[in-house]
């Protein structure tokens, strides 16, 4: 017999409230920083009382840390994913299907290079997790890339690791600044312009020589 569910709204779980306030501390703290957001305003973006978070998480440090935590490992599965659409391909394919999976992602996002960006200028235990749990998993992934398909070529591009370092900064730096961009830029208009030339540029203009 199918079990009937009564009037009214549904039940809020903990995994809803959980997903309200990694939701709202992660546009916050992209788009603030860490200094200038408050648990309170996260609080009344995911519509918890604050001592929910706090019970959570402990404190602000500890739910930066963990919405940091999350944004890694969400970036990373997709990369995945896309290397595994890509698993017969050349070296050189895959290491361009990756990067443009990864483009496809920061414009999806926009929140994650803002987050990506924050506090790497500043010597900061912040900054420090940001390296570890975002920017080195992601330098990693696309050095492996680069030197599977420079290893595959006839000769090794110069200073391969930091044209994958320059790739990744100046593509967070592109989509997080994408209204400025436009304003100096012509024909960035549409998503498919700024797309287009974001790939031109970065990937069909040489991630690799």
């Amino acid at each position: 017999m199918t079990e009937r569910r009564g009037r009214g709204r549904p039940k809020v779980t903990d995994t809803d409230t959980s997903v309200a306030i990694a939701r709202a501390a992660l546009q916050r703290f992209a788009a603030q920083g860490f200094e200038a957001t408050s648990l309170r305003e996260i609080a009344g973006d995911a519509g918890v009382d604050v001592a929910l978070i706090s019970y959570r998480f402990g404190d602000k440090l500890g739910l930066w840390k963990d919405i940091v935590s999350q944004a890694g490992a969400h970036l990373r599965e997709a990369l995945e994913e896309a290397l595994d659409q890509s698993e017969t391909a050349s070296a050189q394919q895959q290491l361009d299907h990756s990067a443009r999976a990864f483009l496809a992602y920061l414009l999806a996002r926009p929140e994650m290079p803002r987050l990506l960006l924050r506090d790497i200028t500043i010597d900061s235990d912040r900054s420090q997790w940001l390296l570890e749990t975002l920017s080195l998993p992601l330098h990693r992934h696309f050095i492996d890339l680069a030197q599977a398909a420079a290893d595959a070529g006839s000769e090794q591009p110069s200073h391969l690791q930091f044209r994958v370092a320059n790739f990744i900064y100046s593509a967070a730096s592109a989509v997080a600044r994408r209204e400025r961009l436009g304003k100096l830029v012509d024909g960035l208009g549409s998503d498919l312009q700024f797309a287009d030339a974001l790939e031109e540029t970065l990937v069909r203009g040489g991630l690799m020589p």
